[in-house]
Parts: C-alpha cells; sequence; structure tokens
C-alpha cells in the first residue's frame, strides 16, 4: 500500500533530485522510498557508515573507492 507524503525542501533540492531521478530512470518517489527504507534498515541510521563497511581496509589507487561505489550502487539500483 502506497500513502501520500508532503515534504517541504528547496527549489535546488528538487532540481537536483529530479535530474538524478531521469538519469536513474525512475521518479523521486522512488528515490525517496528507497533511501528512507535504506536508512531505516541501517542499525546506525547512517548509509555512509554502511558503504565504509564494505569499503576496502586496504589503500587502493586514486579513483578505486568511486568505481567500488558506482558497481555496488549499480548492482543495487540494476544500472
Amino acid at each position: 500500500m502506497t500513502v501520500k507524503l508532503t515534504l517541504s525542501v528547496s527549489a535546488e533540492v528538487v532540481a537536483k533530485a529530479k535530474l538524478t531521478a531521469r538519469r536513474r530512470k525512475t521518479s523521486v518517489s522512488k528515490l525517496v522510498e528507497n533511501y528512507l527504507h535504506k536508512i531505516s534498515d541501517t542499525p546506525s541510521g547512517s548509509v555512509t557508515q554502511e558503504i565504509l563497511a564494505h569499503a576496502p581496509k586496504q589503500k587502493t589507487k586514486p579513483g578505486t573507492e568511486k568505481t567500488i561505489l558506482k558497481q555496488k550502487l549499480s548492482k543495487k539500483y540494476g544500472h
């Protein structure tokens, strides 16, 4: 069951969210839903901490972390 949720955010954030949604071929509503679901399931409540927990422990070449993050997000969101 889906319910409506009204949020107040800056116009800049809305514009960026719309661009992100378009780039990911989804809706802003789905982006928000996925984000809320993720932070609700993360015990610490921090998505950043969740990502860092899966980051390589050894030093890596510059740019490697970005590649790993892209791969994980691509796997998660199917892009």
